[in-house]
């Protein structure tokens, strides 16, 4: 599936989105706006708060007023570095809200323009890696079709996800987050899943992540901020 495609058939945008279970469309979404983090500077406080709605699914209702803070801040800073990126956020907050149940539901189509709008986006930034990162992104359930059977493996699969993304911004013990390739620290992420899924101990986890640092890398940036890392891994949902 081309990106172009994705960009400009909304019928594509409606098919990506409706192969996700609904229980898992926002954390999917959610994934899916996070990738930007990392490249927009000034991240909004309302986007930040949006995050630690999706997150906790008891607070999906939550997203209702979320998107009205955020659309809020869009009408309030017409000169925002990028309009593209608070129209994807309030997108997803539709989607949360929606996914939570409570009655007065945003547009059920609301999910169908994240593929277009994330593509738009990230071909505006002039980074292939990132382009890349969020097609494979928005075609998760798409490549994975077998995990829309079985939500349990999907709500694994999104974990793996965001603990890689901790070892590659947060971790980082070689220090090349803004160069090397992005699978670097993919090979640990298992270990640390494994971990995470068994409701491991926080200490347990920055042991793993030192020992790594000490006896396989041959480089890190210490215990504290081994344990440091731990705690974001920990506090995931």
């Amino acid at each position: 599936m081309e990106s172009h495609d994705i960009k400009t058939n909304l019928t594509i945008g409606k098919n990506i989105f409706e192969n996700i279970p609904v229980d898992i469309q926002p954390g999917w979404s959610g994934l899916v706006l996070s990738r930007f983090d990392h490249h927009v500077n000034s991240v909004p406080s309302s986007i930040k708060a949006l995050h630690q709605i999706i997150d906790n699914q008891t607070r999906w209702k939550e997203a209702h007023a979320q998107f009205n803070r955020i659309r809020k801040f869009n009408l309030a800073n017409p000169n925002y570095v990028s309009n593209c990126y608070l129209r994807l956020a309030e997108q997803v907050a539709k989607v949360t809200y929606n996914a939570s149940g409570d009655p007065a539901p945003f547009d059920m189509d609301s999910g169908w323009y994240i593929p277009s709008i994330a593509l738009k986006l990230a071909a505006g930034f002039e980074d292939d890696v990132l382009e890349e990162e969020v097609k494979s992104t928005v075609l998760i359930f798409n490549r994975n079709k077998k995990m829309r059977k079985y939500p349990g493996s999907a709500k694994d699969f999104l974990l793996y996800k965001k603990i890689d993304d901790i070892l590659w911004f947060d971790w980082d013990p070689l220090g090349i987050n803004g160069f090397a390739p992005r699978d670097e620290y993919q090979s640990y992420v298992p270990q640390i899943l494994r971990l995470k899924i068994a409701d491991a101990p926080l200490q347990q986890i920055a042991d793993l992540l030192f020992k790594l640092e000490k006896d396989v890398i041959s480089m890190g940036k210490g215990s504290v901020h081994c344990y440091q890392v731990a705690e974001k891994i920990k506090n995931i949902t």
